[in-house]
């Protein structure tokens, strides 16, 4: 793609490359990619337990986009729709993993804490967080990333996990709740 083809795809906004892409500009679609791939893995990487499988909920989640782009008729944000699409294919892959795996030989709980390498890089309480999140059922441990460390809006949120902004409400007061209570050791 010519530099100066690249640069007005990359200075326009979302909805305008999303009808681009919806007449067929495949051009346009990957400027899309480019800017909420990174996002959107850091997303999906914090609410599934498995890192191997999170780049193939990502790909999944951009070809269903890809797919469904014609019918989308830009009710909510782009970004909206696609974490919303994500976190359907982040429940799929829990489903599935759960379906696949006999219960009763995992503990109730993944262990996602982070390797040597990273507790050093990342400290005690990044790892005590991260567990204490996974140990949260996945609409409040969404609801947390999507608000705490994405900044999304509560109506964004409820949008993309398809609740009222009530219910997030709800599971990030109880989120915050149990952090704080979990992670008290950690406080100044």
């Amino acid at each position: 793609m010519p530099l100066s083809e690249a640069r007005l795809l990359a200075s326009l906004s979302d909805d305008r490359l999303a009808r681009r892409a919806q007449h067929g500009d495949a051009k346009a679609f990957e400027a899309l990619v480019a800017r909420h791939a990174s996002a959107l893995l850091r997303f999906v990487q914090s609410t599934y337990p498995e890192r191997s499988g999170c780049d193939d909920i990502v790909q999944e989640t951009f070809i269903a986009a890809w797919k469904a782009l014609p019918s989308f008729e830009f009710r909510s944000q782009f970004r909206t729709w696609l974490y919303s699409l994500a976190s359907r294919k982040t429940i799929d892959a829990l489903r599935k993993r759960r379906a696949n795996t006999d219960l009763d030989t995992i503990p109730e709980t993944p262990d996602v804490r982070p390797g040597p390498g990273q507790q050093v890089l990342h400290g005690e309480f990044l790892a005590a967080l991260r567990s204490q999140l996974a140990r949260l059922p996945y609409t409040a441990r969404a609801a947390w990333w999507l608000r705490e460390v994405h900044d999304l809006p509560l109506a964004e949120i409820a949008t993309i996990l398809h609740t009222s902004e009530g219910s997030v409400r709800g599971h990030l007061q109880r989120t915050r709740n149990h952090l704080a209570k979990a992670l008290e050791e950690f406080r100044p």
